[in-house]
């Protein structure tokens, strides 16, 4: 039997399980996503609205965000959010983000308070995480909470996944698309007594997306693709959430989480193709209210990655098997408005094993066995000496141990000391003002130190970044809401990859090359103009300098504005529309050099009707387009999906 029909049997047995489970009156609640959202998984709860992240920018995307922007992966469902920018093409056909002209390497994603990443390159293709499992996304940027530890230079993306509720619930979603594109999703959880459960699966399959009808082959031709279909586009995910809470008391609560991703998908800018791409990882997170002034909360993880990339011009596979293994203490001393004390001790060690064979041959290669290990020691004190003002002062210590370099020299240790302070002043019940400093750090990752291949460094030093912000908060009415954010990035021993001759052959080589600047403006509008209508509006203006090229740092947009809309209906219909302008943005290319990406428009449009209730299950079908207008355009010179839609089905009970 093949790997997709045992995956098929799996999803049919979903099916059949969820369809057999016991039909009660109970209604749909408004606060079912509020109540979903695992609280353990934040390691700074956005809900308690602490000092720490009212000093800095905290952008949430909920549940019912991402099912009306249609966002069925993690790099959709951050495409609209201000200061921050989603490429869908890399060299290996990775969608990753930016937050404030930061790399994906220098922002920190989490799963559950997990750091989740391709050990090897600290990289993550958000295109591999689905929305189905997701409650919601905490994007914080500037001056994180020290608490996050090191390697947040741009800020820190967590991702919180479903849990149980206080009653029994379950969603079904099937949904269907062009190019044979077909995805199934299940959830169900309910409380026993003072355990609880939830489990996750969804399935998405497709042949591929087709290119704009406007795609220029003339220019791309023998480059990329000869139109149509794009070549090398088509995928098969599977993925499996599941939790298991023991809750003894309101002050006690312990969860064994498991997060899985099975991937195989094609990478059409190289013709290359992954036939695996695997990633998961066990947590166990614990919390005990001790008093009214004393909070202790743990967690240790295992986390592992494993993918193989085939290369049918050469006949060859290169193969990576990492792991990552890790824990964090902390606890949260309330002494009223006085002191909110916060003390964080954290350890990951970061393995990676590569090996490459020829398929002729049949044997593997041993390319490299690398791991380093990273510790943070972190103190946070959270002051109200007035009414009007909240102080927040932090400082972690952190520490980079590089145990096994291949055949490469170890690394001497690195250690660096990192403060910052911010704060809140509020003006009136409805304006609030916040400022913030810190200095931030990014220690080299292994494929920088280590990589014979990519250029490795044993010698560089980390990435350092002082963060400055300051920002304003006004309601202008209890339906209208309006901010503004200034930051100031001041990067020093940028992490960058030259050309350099070794024995007569250009190969590229990791260096520090210098210091780089980001700087710019954030606006964000959000308005109930009705009970039905809503809208929210954002912008970004954003510079950015490497000092030592002289010019632009690659891929970062200078202007990018977001309008998001939505409508409901009297009789049950909700519309929605999402329209992205994107201006003024560079990359290298290999055939002209540096070269300006044209700005484009982009149009994506989705209507939800309710089709009613039986028995306490609400059913709702849609229909999804995503870029509207058909728009050729294309992200650090690659070329990108034209129009392409989805409509389906989904069941809530």
């Amino acid at each position: 039997m093949t790997k997709r029909c045992v995956w098929m049997s799996a999803w049919v047995l979903a099916g059949c399980l969820l369809t057999a489970w016991p039909v009660q009156a109970a209604e749909v609640t408004e606060n079912l996503d509020d109540e979903q959202v695992f609280t353990l998984g934040e390691v700074i709860v956005s809900g308690e609205e602490q000092v720490v992240n009212l000093a800095t920018t905290v952008t949430e995307v909920t549940a019912e965000d991402m099912k009306q922007r249609g966002a069925r992966t993690l790099a959709e469902a951050l495409e609209m959010l201000p200061g921050v920018d989603v490429a869908r093409s890399s060299s290996k056909n990775e969608s990753f983000v930016q937050i404030r002209g930061f790399s994906d390497q220098d922002v920190k994603i989490l799963i559950d308070g997990v750091p989740v990443y391709e050990q090897y390159s600290r990289q993550l293709d958000l295109a591999q995480i689905p929305t189905s499992s997701i409650s919601k996304i905490t994007v914080t940027k500037g001056a994180s909470s020290v608490l996050y530890g090191a390697n947040a230079l741009g800020g820190v993306i967590n991702i919180i996944t479903k849990k149980a509720t206080s009653k029994p619930s379950a969603t079904a979603t099937a949904a269907w698309g062009d190019y044979g594109t077909e995805e199934y999703s299940f959830g169900v959880g309910a409380p026993i007594g003072k355990f609880n459960y939830w489990l996750g699966y969804s399935y998405r399959h497709s042949n591929g997306w087709k290119l704009s009808d406007d795609y220029d082959e003339d220019w791309w031709g023998s480059k990329e693709d000869d139109g149509g279909k794009r070549d090398f586009s088509d995928y098969i995910q599977h993925n499996i959430n599941a939790k298991i809470g023991f809750e003894p008391d309101a002050d006690t609560s312990l969860y064994l989480t498991f997060d899985y991703h099975d991937n195989e998908k094609g990478v059409p800018t190289r013709k290359w193709y992954f036939p695996q791409w695997e990633q998961w990882h066990v947590n166990l997170v614990g919390q005990k209210k001790f008093t009214d002034w004393l909070k202790i909360k743990a967690r240790v993880f295992y986390a592992d990655h494993q993918d193989t990339l085939f290369f049918p011009k050469w006949n060859e596979l290169s193969a990576y098997d990492n792991y990552s293994v890790g824990g964090e203490l902390q606890s949260f001393l309330d002494f009223g408005r006085w002191s909110f004390v916060k003390f964080g001790a954290s350890f990951q060690r970061d393995n990676c094993q590569q090996s490459e064979k020829v398929i002729d041959d049949g044997f593997w290669t041993d390319a490299g066995d690398y791991e380093a290990d990273t510790y943070t020691f972190a103190l946070e004190d959270e002051i109200k000496p007035l009414e009007w003002l909240a102080i927040v002062v932090g400082a972690s210590y952190d520490y980079y141990d590089p145990r096994e370099a291949g055949d490469m020299p170890v690394p001497d240790s690195i250690d660096s000391f990192n403060p910052q302070i911010g704060a809140v002043v509020t003006l009136t019940e409805m304006t609030s003002l916040h400022g913030s400093v810190g200095r931030k750090i990014r220690f080299p990752h292994l494929k920088e130190l280590y990589s014979e291949m990519a250029g490795g460094n044993p010698d560089l030093d980390p990435q350092e970044t002082i963060t400055y912000e300051v920002g304003l908060t006004h309601a202008f009415t209890d339906t209208v809401t309006f901010s503004v954010s200034a930051f100031y990035n001041d990067i020093d021993n940028l992490i960058d990859q030259i050309d350099v001759m070794v024995d007569g052959e250009e190969l590229g080589v990791y260096i520090n090359i210098g210091e780089a600047t980001t700087k710019g403006v954030e606006v964000a509008l959000g308005a109930d103009v009705t009970d039905d209508f809503w809208v929210g509006l954002n912008y970004t203006y954003m510079r950015t300098e490497d000092k030592d090229k002289g010019r632009e740092l690659e891929g970062r947009p200078r202007h990018r504005v977001n309008l998001d809309m939505r409508y409901l209906f009297p009789f049950g219909l909700t519309t929605s529309m999402q329209l992205s302008y994107t201006n003024r943005q560079f990359y290298d290319d290999k055939y002209n050099g540096w070269t300006r990406s044209p700005d484009f428009f982009l149009l994506n449009a989705r209507v939800e009707q309710r089709v009613g209730e039986l028995w306490g299950v609400e059913g709702n079908a849609f229909f999804e387009i995503n870029n509207l207008t058909d728009r050729d355009y294309y992200e650090v010179g690659r070329p990108t999906p034209g129009r392409n839609f989805l409509a389906g089905l989904s069941f809530t009970y």
